[in-house]
């Protein structure tokens, strides 16, 4: 592993955090601790890299790490001159406590066993690191590459963001390194947890049940991260958004939860295809929260969180269509018919997949998280994505529908189980603070 290509992985993630801090000023809550804030602005970032290579693509303007860091200077003073700073936050550092400790254990063991190339994703190879090189060495993203008809494995109606990121990260290094790059997946993994944590402080967790939580969580998502060879795949981002968009949906809605969940719709909708329909319903469930509380259509909401987002899926679409590289095997007839052979490979795989340690059914809890008025934004989301899995089951076009569930259920499962976490211990720490006779209330603002 080429220690250039490690420096310029742990670099970009840095580099893109201070561009998304120019951001601040609309996008951090004073409740927001600072490791929060610092993910919110990394995420920030990155669809403003997105944008930006965008932009020079239909420009026809090639990829050149110096060009690159000249804009991104430009966009960082800019932001520094013209934006508003970001708001002091209220309240104390959090301490920490023996279950960050066991988080930090966790993610360490991860970035080991992920930098040693052992547990690298099978997609790594046969998609996002194919792109990325691709992306690499084309300087740009190369549309008639990914139009090619043999080249259908590549997944090549999916947005780009992560690929770009391995691009990037490789032109600064001047090679294509994937192991170094495996680093990326273990930020993924970071900022998971970052937000957990946060999002057991403000959802008014005691201490006991934010340490214990987060050391279950680290190690329930660990244990699958290692034990299914997870490194190098796009499914941590979508993990990371939905556990992101904990904080500002379980406080009351407000401003700068509009803009949070703006840039982590966009964040969502850049990773993934199956991340497009997660942006949606974020951006749904906190225009619904607003329009209710304000008892009016909430235009202001909508545009603060679904503009990031439109920047986002607009322009892929018409690259999509233009290159007609949609595939016709995302694309069918639903069929309810199909439920009891999904329903019956679905069992199969919470049976089978043992890396999991028994943790796959908490993807389902959002649907009893409903009840709670605490957790049910957050939980709207997850059933509305849960729904949209299975819609894709009981349509897509597939001859061995069991071997197509068994293929990927528990990787959708796996985006959604860390924040059903969070929300099962936020509900439960909410219960146990009733049962004392005292209302819960977030802690001071945290690091």
């Amino acid at each position: 592993m080429s220690g250039a290509a490690l420096l310029a992985a742990a670099a970009l993630p840095l580099l893109l955090g201070l561009l998304g801090s120019r951001l601040g000023g609309g996008l951090a809550a004073p409740e927001d601790g600072l490791l929060y804030r610092w993910t919110l602005y990394g995420m920030a970032g990155a669809v403003v890299l997105h944008l930006l290579l965008t932009v020079l693509d239909f420009a026809g303007v090639p990829w050149h790490p110096l060009l690159l860091a000249v804009l991104g200077l430009a966009l960082f003073f800019l932001g520094r001159r013209f934006l508003p700073r970001s708001p002091e936050r209220s309240g104390a550092a959090a301490e920490a406590g023996w279950g960050d400790g066991v988080a930090l254990a966790v993610l360490a063991i991860f970035t080991l066993f992920a930098l040693s190339g052992w547990i690298t994703f099978g997609d790594f190879a046969f998609h996002w690191g194919i792109k990325g090189e691709r992306f690499f060495l084309a300087r740009g993203i190369d549309y008639e590459y990914l139009a090619r008809d043999w080249n259908w494995v590549l997944h090549p109606d999916y947005p780009n963001l992560l690929p770009e990121l391995y691009a990037v990260a490789a032109l600064a290094a001047r090679r294509f390194d994937a192991d170094a790059l495996m680093l990326t997946s273990a930020l993924f993994f970071g900022m998971t947890l970052v937000s957990a944590r946060e999002a057991l402080r403000q959802g008014g967790a005691d201490r006991f049940t934010r340490q214990a939580g987060l050391a279950l969580i680290a190690l329930a998502t660990g244990a699958f991260g290692i034990g299914y060879t997870t490194a190098g795949g796009a499914d941590w981002m979508l993990v990371l958004a939905l556990a992101a968009a904990a904080p500002p949906l379980l406080r009351p809605p407000d401003r700068a939860g509009d803009f949070q969940i703006g840039v982590i719709a966009a964040f969502a909708a850049a990773a993934k295809i199956e991340g497009v329909p997660l942006a949606g319903f974020l951006i749904l469930v906190q225009w619904a929260r607003r329009a209710w509380r304000d008892r009016g259509p909430a235009l202001g909401t909508a545009l603060r969180a679904g503009l990031p987002a439109a920047a986002v899926i607009l322009p892929w679409l018409g690259r999509a269509a233009h290159h007609h590289l949609f595939l016709e095997s995302n694309t069918g007839r639903l069929d309810p018919g199909r439920l009891g052979v999904v329903s019956a490979a679905m069992l199969e795989a919470i049976e089978k997949t043992g890396p999991w340690h028994g943790f796959l059914p908490v993807a389902f809890l959002p649907l009893l998280l409903l009840l709670p008025r605490r957790t049910r934004p957050l939980a709207a989301a997850a059933v509305l994505q849960l729904a949209f899995d299975l819609y894709i089951y009981l349509s897509a076009p597939m001859v061995d529908l069991r071997y197509f569930v068994l293929s990927n259920f528990a990787r959708l499962a796996f985006q959604i189980v860390p924040a059903s976490l969070v929300m099962a211990l936020v509900a439960w720490g909410a219960r146990e603070t009733e049962r004392a006779g005292t209302s819960p209330a977030p802690t001071k603002a945290g690091a």
